[in-house]
């Protein structure tokens, strides 16, 4: 009997030694490399400065590309040296970058000059290997004399002041937390959306909640929960293709691509603080924004948010999976 038992435990052994094998080797390719070189924030900054001068330089060349580098500006794939790399002349004043060295993403939003004429920039890169792999923009074209290119692209302090460990989440909650605004927006509700009370949105350079200038209408003086409260939101009727590309844990950031598609037959919207709200001009008929917008995180809540917003054919795809 003894022996029969040695035997079973022997054979139950040397079954289980492959499973054993296969799962330590699952877990070696899973598992993060000691060895891996990673290009920190640092020298990800870097990356984006090189990447701005290249760009008003019009000469690609100044910046490391991968060979099979990818370019598209406004959804469109293009070649590098054409549309805004021909076209650009000088940097502006203002710029924001957020990194993520988990990926290798970088985020850009700057002002710069094309021929002489104020463009708003929003850019994701992508490096792998210390080399540029995937360029994605979208470039707002504006008037002489554009009071908002002031605005836009602002170092604000929030934006890189510190979270402290209690008031952090963890990767996948920053990106939950921004998925959770864009539902806000399309189901029209506020009670979906973590909103920190001193939240501020600005989009294409203009602050569009809490404002206190008499210039400002009633929607914009209200809170970011406010608005969302509303329900008027609800012309939104989709928020399509959301990829959220770049998350800077350090800063407690997230970056989401996505399109507002507007059906065009939202009327009139009910509001949960009374009255209605009607739709007119540009929002009666089909089209979408492309939206390149980024979310300051503290204490699981949405503090601060900076997008550009472009009008594109309806449900356009922005180009990338």
């Amino acid at each position: 009997m003894q022996f029969s038992r040695r035997r079973l435990a022997i054979s139950y052994l040397c079954a289980l030694l492959p499973v054993i094998a296969v799962t330590a080797q699952a877990q070696q390719r899973t598992l993060p490399s000691d060895y891996r070189v990673i290009c920190e924030r640092e020298c990800l900054v870097g990356f984006a400065d090189r990447f701005l001068t290249a760009l008003v330089n019009r000469n690609p060349s100044l910046v490391p590309m991968g060979p099979q580098v990818r370019y598209t500006e406004n959804g469109t794939a293009l070649a590098l040296g054409d549309a805004l790399w021909a076209t650009a002349s000088a940097l502006g004043d203002n710029k924001l970058i957020f990194t993520d060295p988990a990926t290798g993403g970088i985020v850009i939003y700057a002002t710069l000059l094309e021929n002489g004429l104020p463009s708003m920039l929003s850019a994701r890169l992508k490096v792998q290997n210390r080399q540029i792999t995937e360029i994605e923009t979208s470039v707002l074209r504006r008037n002489e004399g554009d009071s908002s290119m002031e605005t836009f692209a602002l170092q604000r302090p929030i934006w890189f002041e510190e979270v402290p460990d209690g008031q952090r989440v963890s990767r996948q909650a920053l990106i939950d937390i921004a998925d959770s605004y864009f539902e806000g927006i399309t189901q029209g509700r506020g009670d979906i959306t973590p909103f920190h009370d001193e939240c501020i949105r600005f989009e294409n350079g203009g602050q569009m909640t809490s404002r206190t200038d008499d210039n400002a209408g009633e929607i914009q003086r209200m809170g970011c929960q406010q608005q969302f409260h509303t329900g008027m939101l609800v012309i939104v009727t989709s928020a399509s293709n959301r990829r959220y590309p770049v998350v800077d844990e350090d800063n407690q950031i997230v970056f989401a691509v996505t399109t507002f598609d507007h059906q065009g037959t939202v009327d009139t919207v009910p509001m949960r603080t009374g009255g209605t709200y009607t739709a007119s001009g540009l929002f009666r008929r089909p089209f979408s924004f492309l939206i390149l917008e980024s979310f300051k995180i503290i204490d699981g809540k949405i503090r601060q948010v900076e997008a550009t917003v472009l009008r594109v054919p309806y449900r356009m795809h922005p180009g990338w999976q």
